[in-house]
């Protein structure tokens, strides 16, 4: 079966601490004009606006201050990157994608894109990001599992 083609316009997922936006852009762009979306979307009011959930999005173990995405003012502030793979699962590595480089050579359709904060001195932040389940881990009692296994007797 021949490779499946890429799209000419990627949607692509740039996530940070809890935020997760959704962006489209050409897949000939170069990482640098994603940067300039990502810029975008790290400026907007939207981040500043009060959350009337906060106190039940946060985990209760953790610093609220913690989660707070930081302010940046230009493209020299963060970095992209995406996650390192092994067999097609995250190994909790990130790689940064090259400024230059054209999105279909380094992402692909639906691929999620991490920002990673520069410090004070110029380093990168490691990537800091929550990523929730995608289903609910349903807790089974282990009696009811064990009733319901091997044959049954016919009830007269």
């Amino acid at each position: 079966m021949a490779p499946r083609v890429q799209p000419k316009v990627f949607i692509l997922l740039l996530k940070t601490h809890k935020l997760t936006v959704l962006t489209t852009v050409s897949s000939t762009a170069t990482v640098n004009d994603l940067k300039g979306e990502a810029l975008e979307a790290l400026q907007s009011s939207v981040l500043q606006a009060p959350s009337s959930h906060a106190e039940f999005a946060m985990d209760e173990d953790s610093d609220p201050s913690e989660w707070v995405v930081p302010k940046v003012s230009s493209m020299d502030e963060f970095e992209l990157a995406r996650a390192v793979k092994d067999k097609g699962r995250p190994t909790g590595l990130y790689e940064k994608l090259d400024r230059t480089a054209q999105l279909k050579n380094v992402v692909t359709n639906w691929d999620s894109v991490f920002i990673q904060f520069r410090d004070p001195n110029g380093g990168l932040f490691p990537v800091k990001v929550s990523i929730p389940p995608i289903f609910a881990e349903e807790e089974e009692d282990p009696a009811s599992s064990a009733a319901r296994k091997g044959k049954r007797k016919a009830v007269e």
